[in-house]
């Protein structure tokens, strides 16, 4: 598996630091702590007219959700992004952030996977989204 994660995650902090500021968000308190930005991305999730989307808004909003939750692992859990193997996809291999549980256990979070999961078949809730990635790395909410 001969993949450079970092040129495939190079946009995901630009790409959500954009959103927030498109939304009025306050850029210098996201870049000391990407929870800061949760209660702003929840209520444009709330506000969204998802059920008028079409395929290239939901990969749009897909793409925002899976850059913001690996910046909150990046952030607290001292999480980076990876390359882990999947056969099952066409590329072979899917993004994932790798950080320490407080187990000490070496974990793989697929963030895409967790946030189509929190997706479909109806968007949740921003909060719900950052507690499962938060139990997935095996931490408690906001360690």
């Amino acid at each position: 598996m001969d993949i450079d994660i970092e040129e495939w995650a190079k946009q995901s902090r630009p790409a959500i630091r954009d959103m927030i500021d498109a939304l009025g968000g306050n850029l210098t308190a996201f870049d000391h702590d990407p929870l800061s930005a949760m209660p702003l991305i929840d209520d444009f999730l709330l506000r969204t007219p998802w059920q008028q989307f079409e395929l290239d808004d939901w990969v749009w909003l897909h793409t925002q959700l899976v850059a913001f939750v690996a910046e909150v692992l990046i952030h607290h859990y001292d999480g980076a992004w990876k390359a882990v193997s999947a056969p099952d996809t066409p590329p072979g291999w899917k993004p994932a952030i790798e950080l320490l549980g407080r187990d000490q256990q070496l974990r793989h979070i697929a963030v895409t996977d967790l946030v189509h999961d929190e997706l479909h078949p109806v968007p949740q809730r921003i909060p719900r989204l950052i507690e499962r990635a938060t139990a997935l790395a095996g931490h408690a909410p906001h360690d």
